[in-house]
């Protein structure tokens, strides 16, 4: 049999991709030959990329702080997509092995086949460019530098990282809004419209947290932590399709209306459009002209009753201010004392019985920020005799009460200091029984 030049590259290249996996790379420099490094770029010194072959081009621009698509579309890019780029390709990467001189088609670098990466800084020509051939192995290309005919094995990322549409550099986030700056949210559902607006900040170990939101009017204890992932929903989405500003999205009958007060004063108006679902959320945003699709998180998370929004915290004490803990279930009661010197939990009664170190403290750390699944409306409550008792170091204590069970294993329960009958996930109480061997 008689093989052409061509055919015994095409061997040696198939070669080449099967040992790469057995090489240890630290070994795949030959003693004392140094190879090349790609010149390290800064990803906040970049000012222009250009990814592409002989035909098409992506190009993208630094905007201010932002990047930008300028070919061949016209659309704010993806910073976060672009920076990771930056990161992976401006980092000085060093070639990993020398592959072989020429044949240059088959490891796909050639002029032809290759797909080209530029970054500037600035200057009128590129402060980095490198050409990129076929895929070589998880996260690594075979790699030719300008001027040469030398083809290497690099970390620059597979071939498909060069080969992403332009519209997938279309930038994804949604609102350019931090959850924590938020101030005031104002959600209109048809005739019914919901105020919330945040507490005043405060200082812990130094750090600022904000304040917790309260809903306008209501009757009821509402669940900050509630408010707080609506707001986490709308702020952090991103979009897995963009459509067109024509695209129907029911917003002439929406879901909600929804405006976001950041502290500044900056205002963002979403519109969520009738057809959105539980899968899936369409959105328009003020001052952006495409319409979003994202996660039915969205949708979910803003059409929830009010009821919902209920206050479901049934403790917040510290864990570690806990000195003694019980539990009684089926006229049988579990308890505990916390032993500082030894920094253990001790079984105090039944005797002869030794605490579950691990169980104890994911049962005490659930006990302290102990919150229900749902609070019930009905105002029924049969108290079954089973709870926990849990004592501070300050001599205060708390009490948990459980009821009757629901269908779905779910228990009816009441805490020392509220009025309030809340529904424990069945999930939670398995790990508080099983703290108190009771599993």
């Amino acid at each position: 049999m008689t093989f052409t030049r061509k055919s015994l590259a095409m061997l040696g290249l198939v070669g080449v991709l099967a040992g790469l996996n057995a090489l240890d790379l630290g070994e795949a420099v030959a003693e004392g030959e140094a190879l090349p490094v790609l010149p390290a770029v800064a990803a906040e010194a970049a000012t222009r990329i250009t990814i592409g072959d002989q035909i098409n081009v992506l190009t993208l621009e630094r905007d201010g702080a932002d990047w930008r698509i300028v070919a061949p579309l016209d659309y704010p890019a993806d910073d976060k997509l672009v920076k990771e780029f930056l990161k992976q390709v401006g980092g000085g990467i060093a070639m990993d092995l020398k592959l072989d001189e020429g044949n240059l088609e088959a490891y796909g670098v050639d002029d032809q086949h290759a797909m080209r990466a530029d970054v500037w800084t600035g200057g009128a020509e590129p402060s980095l460019t490198f050409f990129v051939g076929k895929t070589a192995g998880p996260g690594a290309s075979f790699v030719r530098l300008p001027g040469s005919e030398t083809v290497y094995r690099a970390d620059v990322g597979t071939r498909a990282r060069y080969e992403r549409p332009a519209g997938e550099w279309r930038e994804r986030s949604i609102l350019a809004m931090e959850r924590e700056e938020v101030a005031e949210m104002t959600v209109q559902r048809g005739a019914e419209t919901l105020r919330f607006r945040r507490g005043p900040s405060t200082t812990v170990e130094g750090k600022e947290v904000p304040g917790a939101f309260a809903l306008e009017g209501a009757n009821f204890p509402v669940d900050g932590d509630g408010v707080e992932l609506m707001v986490r929903a709308l702020v952090r989405a991103r979009a897995g399709e963009l459509h067109n500003e024509s695209y129907d999205g029911g917003f002439g009958d929406p879901v909600a209306r929804v405006q976001l007060t950041a502290r500044d004063g900056t205002v963002a108006s979403v519109v969520i459009g009738r057809r959105s679902d539980e899968k899936s959320s369409v959105l328009r945003v003020s001052g952006r002209s495409e319409v979003f699709r994202t996660s039915g998180q969205v949708f979910s998370a803003f059409t929830q009753p009010v009821e919902a929004l209920r206050d479901r915290t049934m403790a917040r004490f510290d864990r570690s201010a806990v000195t003694n803990m019980s539990w009684s279930e089926g006229g049988m009661l579990v308890s505990m004392e916390w032993n500082a010197a030894s920094s253990l939990w001790v079984v105090t009664q039944p005797a002869n019985v030794d605490a579950d170190q691990r169980g104890a403290l994911e049962a005490v750390s659930m006990l302290a920020t102990l919150r229900a699944r749902s609070v019930a409306t009905d105002g029924l409550f049969v108290p079954s005799g089973a709870g926990a008792k849990v004592r501070l170091a300050d001599g205060s204590t708390w009490e948990l009460l459980l009821g009757q069970a629901e269908a779905d294993g779910a228990v009816r329960a009441r805490v020392s200091g509220r009025n309030d009958i809340f529904v424990i996930d069945p999930r939670t109480l398995a790990v508080l029984r099983a703290g108190f061997g009771r599993g």
